[in-house]
């Protein structure tokens, strides 16, 4: 790979735009052999140098957790049994029904206590002379 071949300089600027790449090549994952060779066999348009881009790895790693999460609720809506969650929804509402009617009812009382008091201070009220 002499760096006055018109390929090899047209592959370093293809290496610029693939900062992807380079960071597999630095860490031993590529070598700068094959990936010259492969860019010379391929070609610079190959779909397979899409995941090299910059904005690829952001987008990759979105999609993969929204996938992993995606997978993960579908497994979860697999096991579930509706009929249980039928009979724990009506029980949940007749909890809350209950609570309301205890709610209307602590009112009631405390609105009959209310007039009570006010009714009981009537009788002790003395005007002074």
């Amino acid at each position: 790979m002499s760096a006055s071949n018109p390929s090899v300089q047209q592959f370093k600027a293809f290496i610029r735009e693939h900062p992807l790449l380079i960071k597999e090549i630095k860490q031993g994952k590529v070598s700068l052999q094959e990936a010259y060779e492969q860019y010379v066999l391929l070609g610079e348009d190959d779909p397979s140098w899409n995941k090299y881009k910059p904005n690829q790895e952001k987008k990759d790693s979105t999609d993969t957790s929204t996938n992993q999460l995606y997978q993960k609720v579908w497994k979860h809506l697999e096991k579930l049994d509706v009929n249980q969650v039928e009979t724990h929804i009506n029980d949940l509402n007749g909890a809350i029904d209950n609570i309301l009617t205890l709610i209307d009812q602590f009112k009631h009382f405390r609105n009959n206590q209310t007039s009570q008091s006010q009714s009981d201070n009537s009788f002790f009220y003395k005007p002074k002379d």
